[in-house]
């Protein structure tokens, strides 16, 4: 538990300060491999299904503010980005399941697609074997219902806490909007994080955040103070604690500020290290000597 709760947040404070949101994935995947010998693309599947979990509680939230928000339902914009969000992440979250089922089913389709493209063959059987590998990791949790549920109902359960975290600020402060029109407003904003940002979000942050409520009628700009206070506060305190726990993390799992930035160089130095190299002999006579002594 402990490697796996450190690793995620090495990987969100990855996110936190890199332009491409889903660098901090990549690097959890790197960490658990050098870490546990399990491979990279069958890290990074886990950790990819951990995303559709993510994507398809948030889809499932937002569309129960929609449909109780009854005003959004009227905005094209906003409802096709969550229909188009939630059938995504339910194809990909049907694909994990089918695969944990029949596995040979899934690649048999997936070999389909990749002799059908423009590729030569030796980047076909690379694909494949990336494709094979990632679906061994991604369709483990398939194979056990129990775990399966309960990861979906935690998953639920976070990002229910989250969005009771920002109504009770919003509305400690006198924010005028049902608790559905809120739940709707930050689960856009989660969904939000998708995109790319600047480092630290400094600046994206806030502007997504009243791009989201502003898109479904909930303010207007200039947003007023308190809410403006709210945003800065949220961001100030996700960014200290995440950059934190994350730079605990690296010094607990024993590893480096530049190996969390240069994974595949960590991997390199510790595969060395676990099978050093042998001291060549001072001369080939010795070396026979040694070889033939009993």
């Amino acid at each position: 538990f402990g490697m796996v709760f450190w690793t995620n947040m090495i990987g969100y404070a990855v996110n936190q300060f890199i332009p491409v949101r889903f660098g901090g994935e990549v690097t959890r995947a790197y960490i658990i491999d050098a870490k546990k010998h399990v491979g990279f693309f069958p890290s990074l599947s886990t950790v990819a299904v951990e995303r559709i979990l993510d994507l398809l509680s948030i889809a499932g939230l937002a569309l129960l503010g929609a449909f109780t928000y009854s005003v959004v339902l009227s905005q094209f914009s906003v409802m096709l980005i969550l229909v188009i969000t939630a059938v995504a992440s339910t194809a990909m979250f049907a694909v994990v399941l089918v695969g944990s089922r029949n596995l040979p089913l899934v690649m048999r389709g997936f070999r389909w697609l990749v002799y059908h493209a423009p590729l030569r063959e030796s980047w076909r059987k690379k694909t494949l074997r990336v494709i094979e590998s990632s679906l061994l990791g991604a369709t483990a949790i398939g194979r056990d219902y129990k775990l399966l549920t309960v990861s979906i109902l935690l998953s639920l359960a976070i990002w229910f806490v989250s969005f009771l975290g920002f109504y009770f600020m919003l509305t400690g402060v006198g924010f005028d909007a049902t608790a559905m029109a809120i739940l709707l407003g930050i689960m856009l904003f989660q969904l939000t994080f998708i995109l790319p940002s600047t480092p630290g979000n400094v600046g994206t942050f806030e502007a997504l955040f009243l791009f989201s409520f502003t898109a479904i009628g909930l303010t207007t700009l200039p947003a007023s103070p308190s809410l403006l206070a709210i945003i800065f506060v949220t961001h100030a305190f996700n960014l200290i604690l995440v950059a934190l726990l994350g730079t605990a993390g690296i010094g607990l799992l024993g590893l480096k500020m530049d190996d969390v930035f240069k994974i595949p160089g960590m991997k390199r130095e510790e595969t060395t290290a676990s099978h050093p190299p042998a001291v060549p002999s001072s001369s080939p006579t010795q070396a026979q000597a040694h070889t033939s002594s009993p």
